[in-house]
Parts: C-alpha cells; structure tokens; sequence
C-alpha cells in the first residue's frame, strides 16, 4: 500500500513535458519554507494499492511520463521501489527526494535502477531557483536514463493553477 496526498493526472510544470503526477503523504525530514506541509503527516491522505497506481498510470494517454514527489517518497521506500519496478521502462519515472545522494548510498536506497530522471537534496527557503524542475539551487537533477537524458531538452513550465474537486485552487510547480 502507498499513502497518497494527491494525484492530479495531467502537470506540465512537475517535470519535463505533461506528467502525471503524485504526491505522497508523510515525510521525515520538514524542510523549512516547504509549499507541500499538508503532506508532512503520515496519517493523513489516503491508501492505495501499488498494482493500482501503476494500472492507472500506465492507462493515460498523452502523457510523457510520471512524476513522484510529497511529502517524502522514499519514507514509503518499498512501496514507491515495487511502484517505479512495474512502470519502469513503459514511461519516464521522476522522482524527488529531500534526501542527498549520500544519504541513499547510506541508507541502501538503491532507486537509481527504477527511475529516469532524480533529484536530490533537501529544500533549502534560502536557496530558491526557478527555470529548473527543482525547489532550490543546492537540489541536484541527474537524468539516468537515455529517456532521462532525452526529456532534460524539454522546456521547463514554471507555474499552473488547479481548481481541485472541493473548490479550492491548487498551485503546483517550480517556480518561486
């Protein structure tokens, strides 16, 4: 099962063209000045099945790929690693994390082998960047894959508006 914040279907400014993208719920490492704090708590959100997600991820048309993001993705390591498994290779998988490159080698998060595209490091407020798919200059973005490499070329979208089902509006992107 993974925990879910939120899943808006069709982005073009999480990610290198339009991406679906999902935000889980739960995250350990609270970077200050984060925009995504309803996704801290773990018990918030809601459950899915992996066979689920990957089902309904790989059924969108007119998408270039999927975007993984929160709260903390590798806080529900097994979850999002059996995810990425079963849609790896199918569509372009990319996944942020607060965590640096190091700290994955420490801590055996081996997630280099199911994702195209991955960014790394905390969200620094101090250190806000735009025109890149990452929060903060100190971040890292490596394209892994040659269908990483391919969509690195892809224009960045800054900033879009959603209005959620409930009414409210929901601003997502990269952009200060």
């Amino acid at each position: 099962m993974l925990r879910i914040n939120y899943i808006l279907p069709k982005s073009g400014a999480n990610g290198p063209g339009t991406r679906y993208t999902l935000w889980v719920q739960g995250c350990s490492i609270h970077c200050p000045g984060c925009s995504n704090q309803d996704t801290w708590d773990p018990k918030k959100g809601y459950s899915a099945s992996v066979d689920d997600i990957a089902s309904e991820i790989l059924r969108q048309k007119d998408i270039d790929g999927v975007t993984i993001t929160g709260g903390e993705p590798l806080d529900q390591f097994d979850a999002i690693y059996s995810l990425c498994s079963k849609i790896f290779g199918k569509i372009s998988i990319f996944l942020t994390t607060g965590y640096t490159i190091r700290q994955l080698i420490w801590l055996k998060y081996d997630i280099n082998s199911v994702v195209d595209i991955l960014c790394t490091g905390p969200f620094r407020e101090k250190r806000i960047c735009s025109g890149s798919w990452k929060g903060s200059s100190n971040q890292e973005i490596r394209f892994l894959t040659d269908l990483g490499k391919k969509q690195s070329k892809m224009p960045v979208v800054l900033k879009e508006f959603f209005i959620r089902p409930n009414g409210s509006v929901m601003e997502t992107g990269f952009s200060t």
